[in-house]
């Protein structure tokens, strides 16, 4: 066959594959299974008309048409980077948001146990000087020595506190996540450290007369890290009363299904500790006032939360076709279901 026949010949095979791919795997997601079949093995023959296109005829424009369509072919079967950040979206859009709700009653026992410890501390703290030094870490504790003396300041560099609160509050979110599998007692645990921290640096600042140089401090990034830091430990007493309360399911069995559920969660409190890491580097040291950091911490939380934990939107109902009524096209639908 010489090259004008081979051409002649298969065109339409080609054409066809071109237009099908033409749209990308946008388009081919709306084909029919028998439809995509077709295409694959248009695709199929198109990349051997390729490799016999370069080994006997050896015609530049055409191993460059047949490269070209062969090429679109595959971006569109096999992946291409619209639909690989679509199939993101999707993960990360509807099913993230149910597995986040299913979470949720966790996640608020986490947010009451750290709320609960965290204030309570902070007044103990406050109000009590044996409590300032026999229940600070080392460096809380000179804080406060330093506050009760000549110094202006409370003798802990602002950077450095964010930093360290920062480092601990990533810290505590895997732990308390990890530890969540031992029936819960280990996400309890690492919450009430985590709150012990937070509410004896809050009282002791306050003691100092320094809360309104704490918070500002604190609140911009610390509202999103503290919220992830409840959704992990939240996915962590998930697993945990999986063991406790298995249901109608072998104890092994729930964990694995929980336990799979709680990691998808976990994995998106990620993007909140980049937001607050970004909130950390460019607001907290900027010298905004405090009511606008502090404000921007709050909005930024809240939308967080609504984003996770607000109603999902529910797929309305497809319209009917022009011309039949609805109750007509209620029992199509139904008919088709059966």
């Amino acid at each position: 066959m010489d090259i004008d026949s081979f051409i002649q010949h298969y065109r339409p095979e080609w054409e066809r594959l071109d237009a099908a791919c033409a749209r990308g795997s946008g388009g081919l997601a709306k084909l029919t299974g028998p439809e995509i079949d077709d295409v694959v093995r248009l695709y199929l023959r198109a990349s051997t008309h390729l490799a016999e296109a370069r080994t006997r005829y050896r015609d530049p424009r055409l191993e460059s048409y047949l490269n070209r369509v062969v090429g679109l072919a595959s971006g569109a079967l096999y992946g291409s980077r619209a639909r690989s950040w679509r199939g993101v979206l999707r993960v990360f859009g509807p099913r993230y948001r149910a597995a986040a709700r299913r979470t949720l009653p966790f996640v608020l026992v986490a947010a009451a146990i750290m709320l609960v410890v965290t204030v309570a501390v902070d007044v103990w703290v406050a109000g009590s000087r044996e409590a300032q030094a026999g229940i600070l870490p080392p460096l809380a504790r000179e804080a406060v020595r330093r506050a009760g003396g000549h110094r202006p300041d409370i003798g802990v560099a602002p950077a450095g506190l964010s930093t360290v609160i920062f480092l601990n509050n990533v810290q505590v979110s895997v732990l308390s996540f990890v530890t969540g599998i031992g029936l819960g007692v280990g996400s309890i645990w690492f919450l009430v450290q985590n709150a012990l921290l937070l509410g004896s640096l809050a009282g002791a600042y306050q003691a100092a007369g320094k809360a309104g140089v704490f918070w500002p401090l604190i609140l911009p990034h610390g509202l999103l890290e503290l919220t992830a830091i409840c959704i992990a430990a939240g996915a962590g007493l998930r697993m945990g009363w999986s063991l406790i309360d298995p249901g109608d399911r072998l104890r092994g069995e729930a964990l694995v299904a929980e336990a799979r559920d709680a990691v998808f969660v976990v994995l998106g409190v990620i993007p909140a500790f980049l937001v607050a890491a970004l909130i950390e580097g460019f607001v907290t040291p900027s010298g905004v006032a405090p009511a606008v950091s502090i404000g921007l911490g709050v909005v930024v939380a809240g939308a967080y939360a609504v984003v996770l934990f607000g109603p999902l939107r529910r797929r309305s109902a497809p319209r009917p076709p022009e011309g039949v009524p609805p109750d007509a096209a209620s029992r199509l639908t139904a008919s088709r279901g059966t």
